[in-house]
C-alpha cells in the first residue's frame, strides 16, 4: 500500500522508523517517543534515558534545501543568545551539524530532521486572550528588529519568499489539479494574478529581511513566564507585511482580534504601510498558496481534510470578489 493509502497512525509508525537512527547521531537515546504533530511534517517529543526532553521535527513536506534549513537553525542558535525572543534552542550532532539528512523510503525521498530542546507549556491554539495577540505581536516585531542584522555562515541561505507560494512549488498554475472545479480553478487563477501583483508592486524597492512567515498560534506556546515561537520552517527572506498577513489570516473571523495583534507590534515598531485593499488581496492570496500546498500533501489527515477545505475555498473567493473583503465564513 502507497503512503498516501495509509491512515495516520499507520503513516506515523513508518516516519517513527527514522527516530533512533537520528537521534544516534545526536548521541540521544530514547526512552520514550510521542508524535506531536503529523500534518505538514511530523514532530515527535522525545524523552531520552536521563529524562532529559527534545523536539524533533522530520521534514517530509518542507520544499527547503539542506542549506536552506541551516539557515533556520542558525537563526534559531543567534535567537537564544540574543535572548529577545523565547524559540526552540537547537542541538548539534556529535559532528557539530545542525541538521540530519536522511532518506525515507515510503516517499523515495531526502528529508531533513533537527533536533531542539523541549519547551514546555501549551498550544495558544484556536482561542488565544487579547493579551496573547498582543504578545504574539511584540514576538513578531522583535524577531523583524533582531532579524535586521541576522547574517548567515555560508552555505546557509534563506529562500525569497515575497510571493504568493513563498518557498512552495505553484502547483496550480501549470496544471488543474484533478481535486478542483472548474469554477473554482478559474477562481483561484484570478485571484493569484491579484495577489501577484500586490506582491510584485509593494517590493519594488523594500530590501527584504529574514521573517518568520507562519506565526500562527498554533505555533505558539505558552510557558509559565511567557510566549515561544516555534516552527521557523518557513522561514525566508520577505516583506514584514507578510508576518502580519499570515496571522491575521488565521483569525479573520473576528476582525477585534487583529487590533490587539497589530497594537502588539506597534508598541514596538511601526506598521507596514499598505492600503486597504492590497492588505485584502494578500489575506487572500494566503488561502491561495494554502491551496497549492494542501493538495499535494502526503497527510491522511490532509487527505481526508482536502474536499472541506475546497468547499471552503470557493465560499471564500466568493465573498472576496463580491466585496472586496477577505473572510473565514464557511
Amino acid at each position: 500500500m502507497r503512503y498516501e493509502e495509509l491512515d495516520e497512525d499507520a503513516q506515523i509508525a513508518e516516519v517513527q522508523k527514522l527516530v533512533p537512527g537520528i537521534l544516534a547521531q545526536y548521541g540521544i537515546e530514547a526512552k520514550a517517543i510521542e508524535n506531536v504533530n503529523h500534518s505538514f511534517n511530523s514532530s515527535f517529543k522525545i524523552t531520552d534515558t536521563k529524562g532529559e526532553e527534545y523536539a524533533l521535527r522530520i521534514n517530509l513536506a518542507s520544499g527547503k534545501s539542506n542549506n536552506e534549513v541551516l539557515a533556520e537553525m542558525q537563526w534559531l542558535e543567534a535567537l537564544a543568545l540574543d535572548g529577545s525572543v523565547l524559540a526552540p534552542v537547537p542541538l548539534r550532532t556529535t559532528n557539530n551539524e545542525l541538521l540530519v539528512s536522511t532518506h525515507f523510503k515510503p516517499l523515495e525521498k531526502e528529508t531533513t530532521a533537527v533536533l531542539s530542546k523541549w519547551i514546555p507549556g501549551e498550544e495558544v491554539g484556536d482561542k488565544p486572550t487579547n493579551e496573547q495577540l498582543f504578545g504574539l505581536g511584540q514576538n513578531m516585531a522583535r524577531l523583524q528588529i533582531f532579524a535586521k542584522t541576522l547574517s548567515f555562515t555560508e552555505p546557509a541561505y534563506l529562500p525569497t519568499i515575497n510571493r504568493t507560494f513563498m518557498n512552495t512549488k505553484d502547483n496550480l498554475s501549470p496544471a488543474q489539479p484533478k481535486q478542483i472545479n472548474d469554477k473554482l480553478y478559474g477562481d483561484i487563477l484570478k485571484g493569484l494574478a491579484l495577489s501577484e501583483e500586490v506582491y510584485a508592486r509593494i517590493s519594488e524597492g523594500q530590501e527584504l529581511l529574514p521573517i518568520h512567515a507562519d506565526l500562527h498560534n498554533g505555533n505558539v506556546i505558552q510557558t509559565a513566564n511567557k510566549l515561544a515561537i516555534i516552527d521557523f520552517d518557513d522561514a525566508g527572506m520577505g516583506l514584514p507585511i507578510q508576518d502580519l498577513v499570515i496571522s491575521n489570516y488565521y483569525i479573520r473571523e473576528d476582525t477585534e482580534k487583529e487590533k490587539h495583534l497589530k497594537a502588539g507590534y506597534a508598541s514596538l515598531l511601526e506598521l507596514p504601510k499598505i492600503s486597504d485593499e492590497d492588505y485584502e488581496t494578500l489575506l487572500m492570496g494566503r488561502l491561495i498558496g494554502l491551496v497549492s500546498a494542501v493538495t499535494y500533501m502526503t497527510s491522511a489527515e490532509i487527505i481526508e481534510f482536502i474536499p472541506t477545505f475546497l468547499e471552503r475555498t470557493q465560499t471564500r473567493l466568493d465573498h472576496f470578489f463580491a466585496t472586496g473583503k477577505f473572510s473565514l465564513a464557511n
